[in-house]
């Protein structure tokens, strides 16, 4: 069984850390790089060995639409799974164009979320 690599980019820590525990109990997911903003997210992405990433937005600093670009960017291959809570309709469309994979809403549970990237890792 191949094990998915993930980068988890997560303003609140609480809530990454929470749901970096459930995935690393999966036997086919694991987090290898967390962060809680774009500069945490881009220096993580850098390091390399990710298979897909979930980026949450907003993020305190530069904008979250600029990770996922630099993401899709550097490896296109590499799905990323956009959370938000935000309501803006043009939210979903602008991060799709800037190369998410998918958009689903914060509001969803942690079994949704796994089937979520585990669809996304193919």
């Amino acid at each position: 069984m191949r094990v998915m690599l993930i980068l988890f980019v997560e303003y609140h820590r609480a809530f990454r850390e929470s749901a970096t525990y459930t995935f690393d109990r999966e036997a086919d997911l694991t987090v290898v790089a967390q962060g809680g903003s774009v500069a945490e997210g881009r220096q993580k992405m850098a390091e390399g060995g990710i298979d897909t990433a979930i980026v949450d937005i907003p993020l305190p600093d530069e904008g979250a639409e600029e990770l996922v670009r630099v993401l899709h960017e550097a490896n296109p291959s590499i799905p990323v799974l956009v959370m938000t809570h935000l309501k803006d309709r043009e939210v979903q469309p602008r991060f799709l164009e800037a190369g998410a994979s998918e958009v689903i809403p914060k509001s969803t549970t942690l079994e949704e979320l796994l089937a979520a990237v585990r669809k996304l890792g193919g």
